[in-house]
């Protein structure tokens, strides 16, 4: 899947899309995080600043200038994860740097995480979302592939409202 399957299932978002696209170090990103991202990731966030569907669910990503306090937020969420796993919290999988481990890429309104399962190469990634209520989900596919399919109208939102998002979500960046 690719950051146009996303496009096609929010037809609001394609309007939003910078000219250009937003000059981020991801070399920082990656020292710090001491992994790469997958590409349609970089590609979102490179086209779309922080993005947010039905005003319920955002995906994060640097800022340019901010490359640091993304990478210092990222490793509060592995410090809690890596807690949330010892305690048998984490839905079985572990805590990355683990490989298969989690590594948070997005959360919701409602306190549903969202984060990539780290087995492989990142390109290789798969996502894994943890509902509120310890429902937990693992989509075989990459982040925008899961949020074309979630926004299609076509999936169950496994342990997310029923709703969403709903016949025409409302997508904003910012």
């Amino acid at each position: 899947m690719s950051i146009e399957s996303l496009e096609a299932a929010l037809p609001g978002l394609m309007t939003q899309r910078l000219e250009v696209p937003r000059r981020i170090n991801w070399q920082m990103v990656f020292d710090g995080l001491r992994t790469g991202l997958p590409d349609d990731y970089i590609t979102l966030a490179e086209s779309y600043p922080r993005l947010e569907i039905g005003q319920f669910l955002f995906v994060t990503s640097p800022a340019p200038g901010g490359e640091a306090g993304f990478v210092e937020a990222k490793k509060e969420d592995l410090a809690g994860a890596e807690d949330m796993a010892q305690k048998g919290m984490l839905g079985g999988y572990p805590a990355f740097p683990e490989s298969g481990g989690l590594l948070l890429w997005g959360s919701s309104i409602d306190g549903d995480e969202f984060y990539w399962r780290t087995e492989g190469q990142p390109n290789e990634w798969t996502v894994v979302v943890a509902g509120r209520n310890d429902d937990w989900f693992h989509y075989e596919g990459s982040l925008t592939g899961y949020l074309a399919w979630l926004c299609s109208g076509t999936a169950v939102p496994h342990g997310l409202p029923p709703n969403f998002p709903g016949p025409e979500p409302v997508v904003s960046v910012g």
